[in-house]
């Protein structure tokens, strides 16, 4: 990507493929990112309990060239407010905890704008405009989201395919072609089911558009297009209910434009879908 990443966004989504003392840096830096102002290489490996070499890895990790530069940057970006935590909920209130949750959604969303590269939405929206068939990949809880998008570009007038039993995606993806594009969506980017029918598809020479949370995963390698949720660490959730919302978001935008572009044709056919629908509440 060509935009410059905010530093705690990186660390989340590069998070994987850390070492475990690296994960160590990464976790005491996403827990306390306001003591890094008094910190120096030397302290940050005390507190750690790992060595020089590991710190300036981690920091090579992240695309810097030291620990210097990783500060400056990290500091850079918690003057303009985008980095503090805001998972402080009291969890024997419900009031507290609701709001806790909006906050966590509306941060990851923030975070994910941040991240999101507006060039391969663009792409996107191109490549399921000129497809011949939009066919959905995904498993588990991302189920619920393919679905969701699949029904509102049905409704648009798109050939859409989608099916809930992950056997019928993988004889599908088997039946791609170079004119047909696939939405995959993992928010671990490993999940093997969709990571199959992606690498299937691929081999059709069909076009690939990937949603994920984190930049370096397996289903990362057979992206033609990339669009990346930002991960929330978050108590009692084993699903990453934020992330979920901000995937939600980004298909949205990519409705919503592919509607703009089509104009008419898409808006006629969006006319009649309603009319149908509606016979069921008269």
């Amino acid at each position: 990507m060509e935009q410059k990443i905010n530093c705690i966004i990186k660390i989340k989504t590069l998070y994987p493929q850390m070492t475990d003392s690296e994960k160590k840096i990464a976790d005491y830096i996403l827990n306390h990112p306001e003591e890094i102002y008094k910190l120096n290489i030397h302290d940050l490996a005390k507190k750690n309990d790992v060595s020089l070499p590991t710190v300036f890895r981690f920091t090579q990790t992240l695309g810097f060239e030291g620990f210097k530069d990783f500060k400056v940057e990290l500091i850079k970006n918690m003057a303009i407010g985008l980095n503090m935590s805001v998972d402080n909920a009291d969890y024997s209130s419900t009031e507290s905890i609701t709001r806790n949750i909006f906050d966590q959604h509306a941060k990851n969303l923030q975070e994910t704008i941040e991240l999101t590269d507006f060039k391969a939405i663009e792409k996107a929206v191109n490549l399921i405009i000129s497809a011949k068939k939009i066919i959905y990949f995904a498993v588990s809880s991302s189920l619920s989201i393919a679905f969701e998008s699949y029904s509102r570009f049905l409704r648009a007038g798109f050939n859409c395919y989608y099916n809930s039993d992950s056997y019928s995606q993988r004889v599908l993806s088997t039946q791609c072609s170079p004119e047909d594009v696939v939405i995959a969506i993992s928010f671990s980017g490993e999940s093997a089911e969709v990571i199959e029918c992606v690498k299937n598809a691929r081999k059709n020479k069909c076009k690939t558009i990937c949603f994920t949370a984190f930049m370096k995963s397996t289903l990362t390698d057979y992206a033609d297009v990339l669009l990346l949720t930002v991960p929330v660490k978050y108590r009692y959730q084993k699903i990453d209910i934020p992330s979920r919302t901000s995937i939600h978001a980004l298909l949205d935008a990519i409705y919503l434009n592919v509607i703009t572009k089509k104009g008419e044709k898409a808006a006629g056919f969006l006319s009649k879908s309603e009319e149908e629908l509606g016979k069921n509440l008269k």
